[in-house]
């Protein structure tokens, strides 16, 4: 049996947010939690996603998702708030006196999974570290709209504080919208770093207060860590080499 202890968080702050990078997904089950890696479209942005919940489980599971939207619609279906799914040798089942469903899963090896070290980026040291409020990621966005030929989100430190930029300067003559980020981030400073702005859009659909961004000028990774209750969300974003 795989447990899931409050349904509406499941499904709108874990499921719906891994929807947004990939449409088949490989979610894994332990003991203690539920997880989940996936990437953007050109790789530059892997989530590794989990939900703590403990499971009476004997086996690990590896559940293959071929469409999490689905899925995602079936559980919204369910009326309980606390619920335990039966797992079958190829399908996820759940049955209550008013909601029945059963979903089918992939074979093995169907779903590819990012070829990247979870434990790897753990073990990174940050150099760098500051918090962005969902204020400030819907502002950008905002911004966004109007910089049509920009797909680039640049950080820098200037006057103590933290400013990220929307435009592409890899092309002439592209429009730029500028907001400050964060003050009084001290007399540190690092080199500029660009990202997908795609990192900003993923992240608004999360409900939060403040995402703390890790900055590794080793291997240039950026780290957005976004936490809401049993769940914790990595976006690991690696910067476009100029």
């Amino acid at each position: 049996m795989i447990k899931i202890d409050n349904i509406k968080n499941f499904t709108t702050s874990f499921l719906s947010l891994i929807s947004k990078t990939s449409e088949s997904v490989c979610i894994k089950v332990d003991s203690n939690k539920i997880y989940s890696v996936t990437s953007s479209g050109d790789n530059t942005i892997v989530v590794f996603s989990t939900y703590k919940q403990q499971n009476d489980l004997q086996d690990n599971l590896k559940l293959n998702i071929p469409d999490i939207n689905r899925l995602n619609r079936l559980l919204n279906c369910v009326n309980e708030n606390n619920i335990e799914l039966d797992h079958d040798s190829n399908c996820i089942k759940y049955k209550s006196k008013t909601v029945r469903f059963k979903y089918h899963l992939l074979e093995d090896g169907i779903i590819t999974v990012p070829a990247v070290s979870i434990d790897k980026i753990k073990k990174l040291s940050f150099d760098y570290n500051f918090n962005i409020s969902k204020s400030c990621v819907l502002s950008l966005i905002k911004g966004s709209s109007l910089m049509t030929d920009a797909d680039k989100l640049y950080f820098y430190v200037q006057d103590n504080s933290v400013y990220a930029e929307i435009t592409d300067k890899e092309t002439q003559n592209t429009d730029s919208y500028t907001q400050l980020v964060c003050e009084n981030f001290g007399d540190e400073t690092f080199k500029q770093m660009s990202i997908n702005f795609e990192i900003l859009r993923i992240l608004s659909s999360l409900r939060f207060e403040n995402v703390c961004v890790r900055i590794n000028t080793d291997v240039n990774v950026l780290l957005f860590e976004v936490e809401i209750e049993n769940i914790k969300h990595n976006f690991i974003c690696t910067t476009y080499v100029r």
